[in-house]
């Protein structure tokens, strides 16, 4: 029986450098270029699943063929598939830059087109359960707080330092949030939320240090936030906390444009996607317009 294509061994130049060895010279690549550690973290973990697909075949002898059966074979997300070809095609043209591939392999791998949905915030109510329940661990209580009362990331979370918050005169704060591509922005920390982030007791370094105390990894802030929201029976993410803040802001009022810079959203039609499930103030406007059936006309 002829084994899978992807299964097959290629006999390889001993020359070429390992899978392994590839990975973390464009790594450090990336790492000259300043790319945010979630970037890097992603292009990494892509790569590697890629490598255990492939079960031996050097990253530089793949073709585009072998590309798009690794691509049908994922089952994740369209929006996971997008973003893990996005990487593909991105470690692809660098290789090629440097000379490693002839022709770059990924050039025509199809990016699939990821549909755009409402948000759906979390509800105020499944909020003040999830902020009541959290309230036996501090760093996941102020995980929390973060990603709903200051809109921050998983990543953005992730990456803060004790450090980063500038104390104001009122009880509150300003937070140099790291975000997306390396650009950083200035959030408000409301005196409330600024009280649970002292109780953490960090004076330097990584606000919410791991094992090891670096910064933890967005992917495992993510999980332990969305599992502990789905073991409360709220259907939500992390992430889901921050369409709550934005969605909040507009609520009372906040200009879009205001919003658009707390998010740190490059795109104004990226942040109207996330209001457009704000609905109270358009709400009480569209209510007004049928005030006049309450006298009876119809």
């Amino acid at each position: 029986m002829t084994a899978p294509a992807h299964l097959r061994v290629v006999e390889t130049d001993s020359t070429m450098p390992s899978n392994s060895d590839l990975i973390g010279k464009h790594l450090r690549t990336l790492k000259r270029r300043n790319q945010s550690p979630a970037t890097m973290s992603s292009r990494e973990g892509t790569l590697r699943r890629l490598v255990e697909w492939l079960d031996g075949t050097p990253l530089l002898l793949v073709t585009l063929t072998m590309l798009e059966d690794w691509q049908d074979s994922l089952r994740v997300s369209v929006s996971a598939i997008s973003t893990y070809t996005i990487h593909v095609r991105a470690f692809y043209r660098w290789a090629e830059d440097q000379g490693l591939v002839a022709a770059d392999p990924a050039r025509r791998m199809v990016v699939p087109k990821v549909p755009k949905r409402l948000s759906r915030p979390i509800s105020e109510p499944e909020l003040r359960v999830a902020l009541s329940a959290s309230k036996f661990d501090q760093r996941l209580h102020v995980t929390l707080l973060l990603a709903g009362y200051c809109g921050l990331r998983a990543a953005e979370v992730a990456a803060c330092r004790a450090e980063d918050f500038r104390p104001d005169d009122d009880g509150g704060a300003y937070l140099t949030v790291h975000g997306k591509g390396s650009k950083d922005r200035i959030v408000r920390v409301p005196p409330a939320v600024l009280k649970e982030v002292a109780l953490l007791g960090r004076t330097s370094g990584p606000l919410l240090p791991n094992a090891l105390g670096t910064h933890p990894q967005p992917h495992d802030v993510t999980k332990v936030a969305s599992r502990f929201l789905h073991g409360l029976g709220i259907d939500c993410t992390l992430h889901k906390l921050r369409h709550r803040f934005a969605t909040r802001l507009a609520d009372l009022g906040t200009d879009v444009r205001d919003v658009q810079t707390s998010l740190g959203h490059e795109s104004l039609s990226t942040t109207t996607l996330y209001l457009a499930s704000n609905s109270r103030r358009a709400a009480a406007s569209i209510d007004r317009l049928a005030d006049e059936l309450d006298g009876g006309v119809a």
